[in-house]
């Protein structure tokens, strides 16, 4: 069991002190009575990266090609959800990639539900993104929530998928954006794969909207407005039932869909959605994991739905460090302790040059574009800045 220490502004010098000498003993804090509501709140925790790379094996017609796999986990309560993106990068796909099975898969919590090799897929017009190299795949935000984003650039546009939880609140977060090259805005289009339960080919898959169910063999046009979200189970394989793992759902934010229909299997079911013409972001909010009878989980996303509606209207999904309230609460805090200790003037330096940079940054990371150089150097910058707080609290921690 690992715990993330954070030191609050009350702190005093001695209470303090305790703290990281406790800290940097290693010792397993169950308990730490400081009155400061910051460390009482729940937390949440980011992280992603790519992992090793495999070879595919007897794929067919990619036999033995190379293959590129991130990773992308946010760990919160009451649930927690990771994240894949994995593809085919052999020199005959050269500069892009093929995603085999899907460009964005869920592994966690479920390991059936929502596609764990690719439940989320895009396109604009008629270009899929699957077919397009992810330029990348970052953690954002951690502590009181969690955030990451894949990025991808497409000859018309570019698009971030940004995933994001909420300590207390179970669905996974999700926006969509485009942002296009030139005055024409292509059409979105998402193709959403679940295997309701599991994967069981003879299942009896159910389809469940505000309005209808849907069977094994429809494919019915939904009513944008009046049916903006889905629930997906198996009546044959209900939780339990052969290593059912029971269902899940989904909600979109209606005013940007211009169309949306179901498919549902036997074995994979799929909701298609289509942005209205001009509309360049679609919001989402999956459930996976809950683990209940479908007689439970009928009623019990019913509330969540209705719950967490409201909340993905009004959520904001730009991350936290970037917002200009964040950045000048830890700018103030490294002014006041630069201040306050004794032979700074090392950090007073690092920490200007680090603020001048920041200020040469904000407006490319800020605008209707995606410059992804600045990006990731704006977001070097904060995690030095962070450094260098650090540093300056150790500092004035033991001082004379």
């Amino acid at each position: 069991m690992s715990y993330t220490c954070t030191f609050p502004r009350s702190l005093t010098r001695g209470s303090a002190c305790a703290v990281a000498v406790l800290a940097a003993l290693g010792l397993a804090l169950t308990q730490l009575a400081v009155a400061d509501d910051d460390l009482a709140r729940p937390q949440a925790l980011a992280s992603a990266g790519p992992s090793a790379p495999e070879n595919i094996g007897a794929y067919p017609r990619h036999e033995n090609h190379p293959t590129k796999k991130w990773v992308a986990r946010l760990r919160s309560e009451p649930m927690s959800y990771e994240l894949q993106h994995w593809a085919c990068y052999h020199e005959s796909h050269a500069p892009q990639a093929v995603a085999l099975e899907g460009q964005i898969g869920m592994t966690v919590p479920s390991g059936a539900n929502w596609y764990s090799n690719g439940f989320f897929n895009f396109a604009l017009d008629d270009q899929e993104g699957r077919n397009f190299a992810v330029k990348a795949v970052r953690a954002i935000d951690s502590g009181e929530r969690a955030s990451c984003e894949f990025l991808w650039e497409l000859p018309q546009a570019w698009v971030r998928v940004r995933f994001l939880v909420v300590p207390g609140r179970f669905p996974l977060f999700c926006a969509i954006t485009q942002y296009p090259k030139g005055e024409q805005v292509p059409v979105l289009r998402l193709r959403l794969a679940c295997y309701p339960g599991g994967y069981f080919r003879d299942g009896l898959r159910v389809a469940r909207t505000p309005v209808r169910v849907v069977r094994v063999g429809e494919r019915p046009e939904l009513d944008p407005v009046k049916e903006s979200s889905v629930m997906l189970y198996d009546e044959k394989y209900d939780l339990g039932v052969e290593g059912s793992e029971g269902g899940c759902g989904a909600l979109v934010v209606a005013d940007g869909v211009g169309r949306s229909s179901l498919d549902i299997g036997s074995y994979g079911c799929f909701w298609n959605l289509e942005a209205k013409p001009g509309i360049k972001e679609l919001r989402l909010a999956f459930w996976d994991g809950l683990r209940m009878k479908n007689a439970d989980l009928v009623p019990c996303l019913e509330a969540e739905f209705a719950a967490a509606a409201p909340y993905l209207v009004a959520l904001d999904f730009n991350p936290l460090m970037f917002r200009e309230s964040s950045v000048a609460g830890t700018l103030g805090e490294l002014e006041k302790l630069i201040a306050e200790t004794q032979d700074s003037a090392a950090e007073a330096e690092a920490l200007r040059g680090l603020q001048a940079r920041l200020a040469e940054l904000r407006p490319r990371v800020t605008g209707a574009t995606v410059d992804l150089e600045a990006e990731d150097e704006y977001l070097q910058a904060l995690q030095q800045l962070d450094k260098l707080l650090w540093q300056l609290r150790m500092k004035w921690v033991f001082a004379d």
